[in-house]
């Protein structure tokens, strides 16, 4: 585990695991455990890195000696040249050029969001996530979890909220086909075949979202972008990311299948 500072005085956590020659892989997280069992497995053949983007300090639990003079719930626009730049930063103290950017649900959508703004991600390996479907929902998901905390009297954590509709405003002005289709390393997106249907476990929450629906109809021009599909089955939201010894197999065997280097 370690910390850096960027060049505008913020301080960011990160760990950093693997092989120092080997392709990169980075995980942005929203706590310290986030990603930790599959990113140990990916390891023992990558160079992972998990980090905490500022916009999630102190989200889920506060990190000790990160932070710094930076007000998210005040910004007008989402900050994507900081968001981008912190990312680069990150990957210079673990001893990346080029990465794959990975992530799952909500963490999986910001890697989808940042990939095509990043000249040195080479590829994703994202799941739990519809990429290609319409922002209506999750933009209407953000708008509604920041009025209810706002409510509650909870604006700290609306902030992230504040942050998460900013992001998918923009991102829904994208159109990011052509840049996902350009991404020379491996793209793969995995789910579970029951996210977000009335068995899932988050379904009372994300119902709406009908993850497993919307990456199946798209998968066909998933596949034509250049993405491996990988369809868990019978697992949900949960399932998909916590049965690593499910999940792991399938996305080793498809990362190997574009490569050691990228």
């Amino acid at each position: 585990m370690a910390l850096i500072e960027t060049s505008d005085g913020y301080t960011l956590w990160y760990e950093a695991a693997g092989p120092l020659d080997a392709a990169g892989i980075v995980f942005p997280v929203r706590y310290r455990a986030e990603f930790a069992t599959l990113g140990a497995a990916l390891a023992e053949t990558y160079r992972v890195v998990r980090y905490k983007p500022r916009r999630v300090v102190g989200e889920i639990e506060e990190e000790p000696g990160a932070g710094g003079a930076w007000q998210g719930p005040d910004c007008t626009v989402y900050p994507t040249q900081m968001e981008v730049a912190d990312l680069h930063a990150v990957a210079d103290a673990a001893g990346l050029d080029g990465f794959v950017l990975a992530g799952y649900s909500g963490m999986a959508a910001l890697a989808g969001f940042l990939a095509p703004l990043s000249h040195r991600t080479r590829g994703l390996l994202v799941g739990g996530f519809p990429l290609l479907a319409d922002f209506d929902y999750w933009l209407g998901f953000e708008e509604g979890a920041r009025a209810a905390l706002i409510q509650a009297g909870l604006p700290h954590q609306a902030g992230d909220h504040h942050l998460g509709r900013l992001m998918f405003r923009q991102w829904a002005a994208r159109d990011d086909r052509a840049a996902l289709a350009a991404l020379p390393g491996p793209k793969i997106l995995w789910y579970g075949s029951q996210d977000c249907d009335p068995e899932c476990r988050m379904a009372t929450r994300t119902g709406a979202a009908a993850i497993a629906r919307h990456d199946h109809a798209d998968e066909p021009e998933l596949r034509d972008l250049g993405f491996e599909v990988v369809e868990v089955a019978g697992h949900d939201h949960i399932g998909a990311l916590a049965e690593v010894d499910v999940v792991l197999p399938r996305l080793a065997a498809a990362l190997a299948g574009t490569g050691s280097r990228w």
